[in-house]
């Protein structure tokens, strides 16, 4: 197992010191989905763009996204990255 980190923006930077183990890359992945889509349902705000950065513990970003709980595009993530399956899901 290793650790990773979501560190996320809303406006201001916010470092995940704690982090949480899993097994694979993928499974910190779909954590990060879990992480967006809880903000996006109990977001108090129609506006806000939340950024969530999946790092593993040598410090590599292996997954960025950029979700929206804005009513506009239903909540649905926005991606300045390739797909998924482009990104690293294998253990490291």
């Amino acid at each position: 197992m290793q650790k990773f980190f979501f560190d996320m923006k809303d406006g201001v930077p916010m470092r995940d010191r704690i982090g949480i183990e899993f097994n694979t890359n993928a499974e910190a992945i779909s954590h990060c989905k879990e992480i967006a889509q809880d903000f996006r349902d109990n977001s108090l705000r129609d506006d806000q763009d939340l950024e969530i950065l999946v790092v593993n513990e040598s410090g590599r970003e292996i997954y960025p996204s950029l979700f929206t709980a804005s009513r506009n595009t239903g909540g649905k993530p926005i991606c300045p990255c390739p797909p998924q399956t482009e990104w690293s899901n294998n253990d490291e």
